[in-house]
């Protein structure tokens, strides 16, 4: 005869020695919620020492769906579990994991944020303020202010509902992605979970990321990964190590939007110019990485060149053509010889020339009268 068989025949014996000695046994209801320590775990059973006259077994479908089972499970282990029935044919109270899956998850994030865990976070989308993300099989939600990888820590409230979309589509390349985060808020009952990147960074990565920074010396030519666009420049990651391309850093030419030189996700080759003592982080250049087509544009175009061009911008006060990679030129408005529209192929005279302050003046008016 089986232990749980003569458990089950025996009860009448135990329930009278209960009365005569005044034990309390407690009693369970189905849904009620019992947390119990491991006796034993394998595959197909689980069972559980819950203080009453039996065990609690968990088996079967109640075992749940893979995200917790007899495999997180060691014997001492406490365990917290559901009442499906109070007691089965074998005397076992039975029990199961699955329908308690959602307590356990926060029971398992409030643990976390008590002890200071870090937790390892899957990126699903991006919400306005921030990402949303898989933890533990719950929402959670990470404030756009405590992402490190994104950069977005003191700038983001700078730049208002007008950079959403663009914000959202530069957000998209972390999708699926895996971050370590800790949890700064919990609130079953509004549903709120609230986590951090940077405070679990500031955990495990300060001095991996000072040894790398010691590595990294002005001049340095690296190779990294966009993984932010701003109105003021382009944030890399070097494994690990943070740096911004400045705007003014990305092409000798003038820049009006990064997002036209980069895409979020791509590589990117940076010079490193130097490092902020402070932040710690670098600060990095493109355009140091090709000939400054300004150098020599006294030899190359004197004045009274002929050259040819693209009209590349249209301003109130005329036009700018570019003559080469890098390299702009102004038709002022009094020098045009007629209306210039933006993509048109012309040509001018170089009417000045001016290495130190990067300015190239030219003319379509002369050029017609030159013609004529």
């Amino acid at each position: 005869m089986s232990k749980a068989r003569k458990v089950r025949n025996d009860s009448p014996k135990m329930d009278k020695l209960v009365e005569e000695h005044g034990i309390h046994i407690k009693q369970f209801r189905p849904g009620e919620l019992v947390e119990g320590v491991v006796v034993s775990a394998s595959h197909n059973q689980v069972l559980l020492d819950i203080n009453a006259k039996s065990e609690g077994v968990v088996s079967g479908s109640e075992m749940g769906d893979g995200t917790f089972g007899y495999r997180d499970l060691e014997p001492g282990d406490k365990a917290l579990a559901s009442v499906v029935q109070p007691e089965n044919s074998q005397g076992y109270v039975v029990l199961s994991f699955k329908r308690c899956e959602g307590e356990r998850q926060w029971r398992m994030v409030e643990d976390a944020m008590e002890n200071g865990i870090t937790l390892q976070v899957t990126v699903r989308e991006y919400n306005k303020g921030g990402l949303l993300v898989d933890c533990l099989g719950l929402r959670g939600f990470i404030p756009l202010s405590h992402l490190d990888r994104v950069h977005f820590a003191e700038d983001i409230a700078k730049f208002a509902a007008g950079s959403e979309a663009e914000l959202k589509e530069s957000l998209k390349v972390l999708s699926g992605k895996e971050l370590k985060v800790k949890v700064i808020e919990v609130d079953k009952v509004k549903n709120r979970l609230v986590l951090s990147e940077k405070e679990a960074l500031k955990a495990y990565s300060d001095e991996a990321r000072k040894k790398k920074l010691a590595k990294i010396d002005e001049g340095d030519v690296l190779t990294g990964i966009v993984t932010g666009l701003m109105p003021f420049g382009i944030f890399v990651d070097l494994e690990g190590v943070e740096g911004l391309v400045h705007i003014s850093e990305i092409a000798w030419e003038k820049v009006n939007d990064p997002g036209n030189y980069y895409k979020v996700g791509e590589p990117i080759e940076v010079k490193v110019l130097g490092v902020d003592e402070d932040s710690e982080k670098l600060a990095l250049s493109v355009k140091r990485l090709i000939p400054n087509p300004w150098e020599d544009v006294q030899d190359k175009y004197p004045v009274g060149t002929r050259i040819k061009g693209t009209v590349s911008r249209i301003v109130p006060f005329g036009a700018f053509v570019t003559v080469e990679q890098g390299l702009e030129g102004l038709v002022h408005i009094s020098e045009a010889g007629g209306p210039l529209e933006e993509g048109e192929e012309v040509e001018a005279i170089v009417t000045l020339v001016d290495k130190d302050n990067q300015k190239l003046a030219l003319s379509t008016r002369l050029l017609d009268k030159i013609e004529r």
